[in-house]
């Protein structure tokens, strides 16, 4: 009740301060007009100059006492109330025209990827959310600093937006995890992995060290696994330098990615003397610039002079200034993750959800919009796969091969989920009869997997 009363006597307060500059002035004009014997018409001529008070002027025969004084002042006040009130009402018009878009965008937060993100959309579809919620959109992004506000802001506005699409940053949380189709949760660690090996793909076997293993060094090894596979003799090895204790706990069927392997050093701390073997070194400590300089100094003063290091840095221009870009290549700005296309991953999306459907529509199944998160992810991480197969495509690898690599991922991305083996499929249980070799696929399985890799060539 009282903070009704509040509003309406802020309410009644303001509207009093836009007319009471005219009724001060018309009381100074009034009284003198009347005494001047060339006015004919002195009321007229005394409402004339009290409008004329909100342009900041007053009548040239009347004295500016100190009433008249503070009237016009409270008239300009006025008048730039009124303005800025316009210049609203404006920016609601244009809102309202983006919001009959078919794509209109509107993206809360406080975080630096929020400016970028906002910026990477077409002014004609982009509306930057403030306090008040806009209604109407076709699309809501969350990219609130912390998990927290982004799940409080969700809930508060979960009316309003069960029935929009809405990606939603939560770096505590697996999007794989998230069943409802029209809700897509992301992490900047995600999509950094992802922009990097995209970026810096793999294109031989390598001994890789991954220097730091928070949620950057994590999400490199996990998707590194699925998408570094070339061939399938290969022997990839990753070498984690740092606690690695919850993922294992996370993940415990690490022993399946043969031939690759996977080797964890507790102690977090390279020997600099023998980092010279390892073809490619990524330090990623996630949030702590400071041990990542000293790191990276020790590194440089042991490696060669010809020999890279990619350093996770949201700020590279620090750390290119102080050792050079020559041998240092810094990943993760903004402006490389915080794009649409990475965010909304728009292409992966739609090349899983067409890849899903060649596949329905030989074999039968759930349409897109009725599979289980982790079946969708599935398709995901096959489309993310892509590039990679296009480029070995182009190089002339066999469709037969490409399908055991494809393979190969298949099992990767069950077993990075803690899928077993079994001779009958039991998704309530984890199990599948398909976690086997290639070789011991049957000849229906295996052509499964050359028509997966032959629906991915008609996408192109």
């Amino acid at each position: 009740m009282k903070k009704n009363v509040l509003k309406k006597t802020a309410k009644l307060i303001k509207e009093i301060w836009m007319i009471l500059p005219f009724f001060l002035a018309l009381y100074c004009y009034y009284p003198v007009f009347l005494t001047q014997a060339n006015r004919r018409y002195p009321l007229l001529d005394a409402i004339y100059e009290a409008l004329r008070i909100y342009r900041g002027f007053t009548s040239s025969g009347v004295e500016v006492g100190a009433l008249l004084e503070i009237a016009r002042y409270m008239a300009l006040a006025a008048v730039v109330r009124i303005l800025i009130a316009l210049f609203s009402k404006a920016e609601d018009l244009i809102n309202w025209l983006k919001l009959r878009t078919t794509r209109s965008t509107v993206v809360y937060g406080d975080s630096e990827y929020a400016g970028y993100l906002f910026e990477s959309l077409p002014p004609s579809q982009r509306i930057r959310g403030g306090k008040r919620f806009i209604a109407g959109a076709s699309r809501y992004l969350l990219m609130f600093s912390e998990d927290e506000k982004n799940i409080a802001f969700f809930h508060a506005h979960y009316r309003q937006i069960k029935d929009q699409n809405v990606y939603i940053m939560l770096n505590g949380v697996s999007g794989q995890n998230i069943d409802n189709p029209r809700i897509t949760a992301f992490s900047i660690a995600e999509n950094c992995a992802r922009w990097y090996w995209r970026t810096y793909p793999v294109l031989a076997n390598e001994k890789i060290a991954v220097i730091g293993f928070g949620d950057i060094g994590s999400n490199l090894l996990l998707y590194g696994l699925q998408v570094n596979l070339i061939d399938p003799a290969q022997h990839m090895e990753y070498h984690i330098f740092g606690d690695s204790g919850e993922f294992r706990k996370e993940h415990i069927e690490l022993d399946k990615m043969a031939p690759d392997e996977i080797f964890f050093h507790e102690s977090g701390v390279p020997d600099y003397a023998h980092m010279a073997e390892y073809d490619r070194i990524i330090l990623c400590g996630d949030g702590d610039a400071n041990r990542n300089i000293r790191t990276l100094s020790k590194l440089l003063a042991a490696l060669p002079q010809t020999q890279q290091v990619y350093v996770y840095a949201p700020d590279g221009d620090i750390i290119s200034s102080l050792f050079g870009a020559d041998r240092v290549t810094c990943f993760g700005s903004a402006c490389e993750i915080a794009t649409i296309d990475m965010i909304l991953n728009q292409k992966s999306m739609e090349a899983a959800r067409m890849q899903h459907e060649y596949y329905t529509a030989r074999y039968g199944g759930l349409p897109w919009e009725k599979l289980d998160s982790f079946t969708r992810y599935s398709n995901i991480s096959s489309s993310d796969y892509m590039y990679v197969t296009d480029r070995l495509l182009a190089e002339g690898v066999p469709v037969e091969t490409l399908a055991e690599l494809e393979h190969i991922r298949w099992c990767r991305f069950y077993y990075l989920h803690n899928w077993k083996y079994a001779p009958e499929t039991d998704a309530a249980r984890r199990l599948h009869r398909c976690l086997v070799p290639f070789a011991e696929l049957s000849e229906e399985d295996k052509k499964k997997d050359i028509e997966a890799i032959q629906s991915k060539k008609l996408q192109k």
